[in-house]
């Protein structure tokens, strides 16, 4: 290749190429906040120095100092001309160089992406004098209603298809434009005649453009009562939906220089962002973000905001598009938009500051999806709490950051109105004690679990039904509690049950007593999963349990004794301890679930 290459082309090669990707065919690189490092290839060094930056698609050693774009990169690392380089890129990312540097198969292909793009842009420019001629005013009318000047709508290209069989088809057919070249780029369609009719009709017409600024494919909304209401480009060799994002081009800018995108859902909520200042937006065309897209956008910022439509599937869209850009790195939050406005509509009724507003206090990830499910639970019920938080611990553990687990631990203990220490405990048992810390006690046996377990349970169906007090009292009572918390918790329940309190519920108890420890025990008993099976038999087996543990207490008491009654000779005294020991083992035999 000896052929000078031109700017244009350098340019877009520059832009396909992933310098990360190429790099780390060639150096082990690690991602490090929004960029990546590695140890220098151009050099020997024990520390990394080595940084790659996706979003500016530049490279630089602090330590010997080389840096460079992908170009340089290559021709560094493997003596490449710059030519070379050129060629070997182009042919990775299927990139088509000029007519005479290519076969005839890629000169072939060329000018089919060359034509493919002359096309689409006398279509834009047939939707847009649509609009301004009489036929237009349906959709000059539109666009009114929807609060859009003659600027913004000249900076969109935005445009109008007339309610006819065969106008655009008619005027690009006047260009030569050829059938199959109209239904390739899914701007005509056959009719039930054989003959080809417009795809678009009676539509307002959006065009959409790759970020680099040639138009790849439309996207148009019905005025009338056709289906479906919003209609876009099928795939084609330009354009596939899922790997461009509306409004990037004129967004980029913007994105790079405020270090943050905001993420929509449709035309109008994009472009509404535009007409107020808000220029940092773009949007996903409709679906749920993939990974292509959020590759993409990479290359200018790894904060992103999203701020998709309040309703059941603009949430859900929302929920997929913070998994993806979770899994790209992005730090991301959510903008709620109040009363189940979109953002349309809230950024038309109360313009650019308080859409600002919005997003300056936009959720985390933690605190979006514990708002989520807030909502699907009665928060002002013991048992409501306890769904809220059982439903979020599986979020909760895969917090990393000590702190902000902790703030998020705090965020639900305010909101809730309930304990940390209890949630913290919780979060343990979820983890299966993994947040112990290496002096923390040591793991029960499990005897000991058991025990705990049919505390919690007696005490849990308790609750539900005080008339079963009389049969803890029969079994044992407080002495069937093993810990002072528990023994003190059951002492005030059979008081205030005695008294009267038929309905004591266990976020009555936990207002009531003052003890902190003993708020943590019945709090962290109230958090324990839903009794499984019969309730009557896990009673039964519970205090069967609890009684078999209150005489193992009893006997290692008794054997304590003995053993200093052997100590000072007292043969009649250990006698009689021996033969209660005998007792309580046999009494103990008796008690089996």
């Amino acid at each position: 290749m000896n052929k000078q290459i031109s700017e244009e082309i350098i340019e877009e090669l520059r832009h396909r190429a992933d310098i990360v990707e190429i790099i780390g065919e060639q150096v082990a690189l690690r991602k490090k906040g929004q960029n990546y490092t590695g140890l220098c290839p151009f050099h020997q060094e024990k520390t990394p120095s080595f940084v790659v930056s996706p979003g500016k698609q530049i490279y630089h050693c602090f330590g010997c100092g080389k840096g460079g774009n992908v170009f340089s990169f290559l021709m560094e690392r493997e003596g490449a001309t710059f030519n070379e380089v050129i060629e070997k890129l182009a042919a990775r990312y299927g990139m088509l160089l000029p007519d005479r540097e290519m076969n005839p198969a890629q000169q072939r292909q060329a000018a089919k992406v060359k034509r493919c793009r002359q096309i689409n842009q006398w279509a834009m420019e047939y939707f847009q004098q649509a609009l301004e001629a009489a036929e237009g005013k349906l959709g000059r009318d539109y666009f009114e209603s929807r609060g859009l000047d003659a600027k913004i709508i000249q900076r969109f290209n935005l445009g109008f298809a007339p309610d006819r069989w065969e106008g655009l088809c008619q005027a690009l057919k006047a260009k030569d434009v050829q059938d199959e070249e109209l239904l390739l780029l899914g701007l005509a369609q056959t009719s039930q005649k054989n003959t080809l009719i417009d795809k678009f009709r009676n539509r307002v017409m959006y065009p959409i453009f790759d970020d680099r600024g040639n138009v790849v494919g439309f996207g148009g909304r019905t005025l009338g009562d056709g289906q479906p209401k919003y209609l876009n480009s099928p795939d084609t060799p330009l354009f596939q939906k899922g790997h461009q994002l509306y409004a990037l081009n004129l967004a980029k800018a913007a994105i790079r220089l405020q270090d943050q995108v905001i993420l929509m859902e449709g035309y109008m909520d994009v472009i509404a962002a535009h007409q107020q200042g808000i220029t940092n937006v773009v949007a996903s065309l409709g679906t749920a973000l993939t990974d292509e897209q959020s590759k993409l956008l990479t290359r200018y910022t790894y904060q992103s905001v999203i701020c998709y439509d309040a309703d059941a599937a603009g949430e859900a869209a929302s929920m997929r598009g913070l998994e993806i850009l979770n899994q790209h790195g992005f730090q991301v939050r959510i903008i709620r938009i109040p009363d189940g406005k979109d953002p349309d509509d809230f950024i038309r009724a109360h313009g650019k500051e308080a859409f600002l507003k919005l997003a300056d206090k936009a959720l985390s990830l933690y605190e979006y999806k514990f708002a989520r499910t807030i909502e699907k639970f009665d928060r002002e019920s013991m048992s409501g709490k306890v769904g809220i938080i059982q439903a979020m611990l599986p979020e909760l553990a895969k917090v990393k950051s000590p702190v902000a687990r902790q703030g998020y631990i705090t965020l639900m203990s305010e909101r809730l109105s309930f304990p940390e220490a209890a949630i913290k405990e919780e979060l343990r048992r979820h983890q299966g004690g993994s947040m112990r810390s290496p002096a923390g006690p040591p793991r029960m046996k499990t005897e000991e679990r058991g025990t705990e377990r049919a505390q919690a349970g007696i005490f849990r169906i308790l609750l539900e039904d005080p008339s079963l007090l009389k049969s803890v009292e029969e079994a044992g009572g407080a002495d069937l509690f093993d810990n002072r918390q528990a023994q003190a918790v059951f002492q005030t329940a059979q008081a205030l049950l005695l008294a009267g309190h038929q309905a004591l519920s266990g976020e009555d108890l936990v207002a009531l007593i003052e003890d902190g420890d003993q708020r943590q025990w019945l709090t962290g008993v109230l958090l324990e999963d839903d009794i499984p099976g019969d309730k009557n038999k896990v009673f039964q087996d519970s205090l069967l349990t609890l009684k078999r543990s209150r005489i193992d207490r009893e006997i290692k008491k008794l054997m304590e004794h003995l053993a200093q009654l052997e100590n000072t000779g007292d043969a009649s005294r250990a006698n009689e301890i021996m033969i209660k020991i005998s007792g309580l083992n046999k009494e103990k035999q008796t008690l089996r679930p």
